[in-house]
C-alpha cells in the first residue's frame, strides 16, 4: 500500500490475475536484478534439498565402508542385500581375484581358494566372547565352585533382542545400564536415523524424493509465471489427475501394508518366543538329568559333561543355518572352545541330513543309557519338545508370502513413491498466483515424510524375513548366541550343583575312582 498508485495499476487494466494471459509482465519486470531475485526465490529450496541429499549420501557411504568386514588392505569390500532372502551379502575383491562371501551360504570361490580358517576367523570375530571361552571337563566338574576367570560371560556384546532402552546407552554404558530413557524425542530420533535402522536406511531415498518434489514445484512456479494461462491449465489438470492416482494408491498401499505388516511382526514375535521355548526345553532335560544321573565316579561326571555338550551342540546347529555370522563356521571353532571333540567332528561330517540330527540322536542315546523309569520318560518328553522347537524355527523361517502378493506389494509401494513428488497435496493448482508466490516447503517435506514411512516399512518387512541377520540389519536382528550363553550357564548349574550340605569333590580328568560327596 505504500507504493505509488501507478505502480499498482496493471498496464492492461486487468483487475483479476486469473483473467491475465501471463502473470509475468514484461513492461514492468525487465531488469536483470528482478530476474536474479526471481531465480534466487525459485531455486534456494531445491539447492537446499540437493545439499541435504548429498550430505546424507556421502555420510551413509562413509558409514557403510567403515562397518565393512576387515580384510587385507588391498582388498575392496562391498555389501548388498539379497532381495529374495533379505540377508546381507559381502563381496571381497582383490588384485589376485575376488571372493563372494554370501551370508546365506558357504563361501563361493571365484578365482582363488579361500580356506575354512579364513571363514572361521571372520565368523569368530563377530562373536568373540562365545568362542574364546574355553570349556573343559575340569572346569565343568568344579561346578559352582569354579573361579571367576573360568566362568562363562554373564552378558555378551548384544542381548537376544535389542530395544530402544538398549540402544539409548551412552558412551561407556552397556545395554543393561543405560541412563537415558527412550521416551525422549532426541534420543528416539537419533536411534531411528541410524544408518542401519529402517528409517535411517531409507533417509537418502526420502531426501532424493524431496529434492525431486522441490524441482517439480519450481517448474510449476515458473509455468504459472511465464506460461499462457490456457497452456498452464493443461499442466494443472495433469497434476490434479496425478493427485487422484496418489489417493487411490494410498488406499491400496495402506490395505496391503497394514495386513502384511501385522502378519510379519506377529511372525517375528513367534520366532522370538520359539527361541525362549527352545531354551526352556534344554533346561528341562538338564534339570531332570542333574537330579537323577549318577555322579559318584569320574565316568559319571564325564557322562554329565557329554550331555552338557550335546544339548549345546543341538542348540548351536539349530540356529547355525539361519545366522549369517555362524553360517561360515566349520567344526574347528567348536573344537577349540571345547564344545566338540575332534572325533565327534569327524563323525558329524558324515551326517546324511545335518549335524544337528546326529547330536539329537546322541542325546536320546544318552537318556536311554543313563536315566531310568519316570526320569527317562520325562527326559524323552522334553527331548521331543526340544527337537520340535528346533524344527519349528526352521519351519517359521521358511514361511514366506506368495510371490504374487509380495510382488504386488512392492509394485504399489514403489509406484506410490514414484508418483508422489509430482502430485503435491494441499495446493490449488488452478490459482497461478498462489502457486507462484511461495516455495511450498511444507509440501515437499510432507513428500519426504510419506515416502520415508512407506519405504522404511517395506525395508523392515523385507529384512524381517531374515530375523537373525545382524549384518544387514543389526538393530532388528535377534542374537541366538546370547540365548545360548544364558542356557549354557543354566546347564552348568543344573548338572553340577551339589545337594545342600554336600561338596562336589569332582575327580580330575581321566580318573575313574570314587569321588563321593562328603559332609563339609
Amino acid at each position: 500500500h505504500d507504493a505509488p498508485v501507478d505502480a499498482r495499476v496493471c498496464p492492461k487494466f486487468i483487475v483479476s490475475s486469473s483473467k491475465c494471459d501471463y502473470l509475468y509482465c514484461s513492461s514492468k519486470e525487465g531488469s536483470g536484478a528482478e530476474h536474479f531475485e526471481w531465480a534466487i526465490d525459485c531455486g534456494w529450496f531445491p539447492l537446499l534439498c540437493f545439499a541435504l541429499w548429498l550430505f546424507a549420501y556421502v555420510s551413509r557411504e562413509a558409514l557403510r565402508r567403515r562397518n565393512m568386514p576387515r580384510f587385507a588392505a588391498a582388498d575392496e569390500v562391498s555389501k548388498s542385500v539379497s532381495f529374495a532372502t533379505g540377508q546381507a551379502v559381502v563381496r571381497q575383491a582383490s588384485p589376485a581375484g575376488s571372493v563372494h562371501f554370501d551370508q546365506g551360504a558357504t563361501p563361493v570361490m571365484l578365482s582363488r581358494q579361500v580356506t575354512e580358517d579364513t571363514a572361521a576367523n571372520y565368523a569368530t570375530e563377530q562373536a568373540p566372547l562365545f568362542f574364546t571361552v574355553r570349556r573343559s571337563f575340569e572346569t565343568f566338574a568344579k561346578g559352582i565352585y569354579c573361579r571367576d576367570t573360568e566362568r562363562l560371560p554373564i552378558v555378551l556384546d548384544r542381548p537376544y533382542e535389542l530395544n530402544l532402552s538398549d540402544l539409548s546407552a551412552g558412551p561407556g554404558e552397556n545395554y543393561e545400564k543405560s541412563r537415558v530413557g527412550p521416551h525422549r524425542l532426541a534420543v528416539t530420533l537419533r536411534i531411528a536415523l541410524q544408518w542401519r535402522t529402517a528409517l535411517g536406511a531409507n533417509l537418502v531415498n526420502a531426501l532424493g524424493l524431496m529434492f525431486l518434489s522441490s524441482l517439480f514445484i519450481s517448474f510449476l512456479r515458473n509455468a504459472a509465471r511465464h506460461m499462457h494461462h490456457e497452456d498452464y491449465e493443461y499442466i494443472s489438470l495433469i497434476t490434479k489427475e496425478l493427485g487422484a492416482v496418489v489417493g487411490n494408491l494410498r488406499t491400496a498401499v495402506s490395505m496391503l501394508l497394514s495386513f502384511y505388516a501385522l502378519q510379519r511382526v506377529s511372525w517375528y514375535w513367534e520366532v522370538l518366543m520359539e527361541g525362549h521355548a527352545l531354551q526352556g526345553r534344554a533346561h528341562d532335560i538338564a534339570l531332570i538329568a542333574g537330579a537323577n544321573a549318577a555322579r559318584e565316579t569320574g565316568d559319571d561326571w564325564r557322562a554329565r559333561y557329554l550331555l552338557y555338550r550335546l544339548i549345546m551342540l543341538c542348540f548351536f546347529f539349530g540356529y547355525q543355518a539361519f545366522t549369517p555370522k555362524l553360517r561360515f563356521l566349520g567344526y574347528d571353532p567348536l573344537v577349540n572352545c571345547g564344545l566338540l571333540e575332534r572325533a565327534e567332528a569327524e563323525a558329524l561330517k558324515l551326517a546324511h541330513r545335518a549335524p544337528g540330527t546326529v547330536c539329537e540322536s546322541w542325546t536320546s542315546q544318552w537318556i536311554e543309557a543313563h536315566l531310568s523309569k519316570e526320569a527317562r520318560q520325562q527326559a524323552y518328553s522334553s527331548l521331543r519338545e526340544y527337537r520340535a522347537s528346533i524344527a519349528s524355527i526352521a519351519d517359521l523361517i521358511e514361511q514366506r508370502a506368495p510371490v504374487s502378493f509380495e510382488s504386488l506389494l512392492y509394485v504399489v509401494v514403489y509406484a506410490l513413491c514414484a508418483i508422489l513428488p509430482f502430485a503435491p497435496s494441499h495446493i490449488d493448482f488452478q490459482n497461478r498466483q498462489a502457486v507462484m508466490q511461495t516455495a511450498h516447503v511444507a509440501t515437499c517435506v510432507g513428500v519426504a515424510l510419506f515416502c520415508s514411512f512407506y519405504l522404511a516399512l517395506l525395508h523392515m518387512l523385507r529384512h524381517l524375513q531374515a530375523p537373525f541377520d545382524d549384518i544387514g540389519h543389526p538393530n532388528d536382528a535377534l542374537n541366538p548366541l546370547a540365548l545360548m550363553n544364558f542356557t549354557e550357564r543354566h546347564l552348568r548349574d543344573y548338572l553340577t550343583a551339589p545337594a545342600p550340605g554336600m561338596s562336589p569333590l569332582a575327580p580330575p580328568a581321566g580318573t575313574t575312582g570314587e569321588a563321593k560327596g562328603k559332609k563339609p
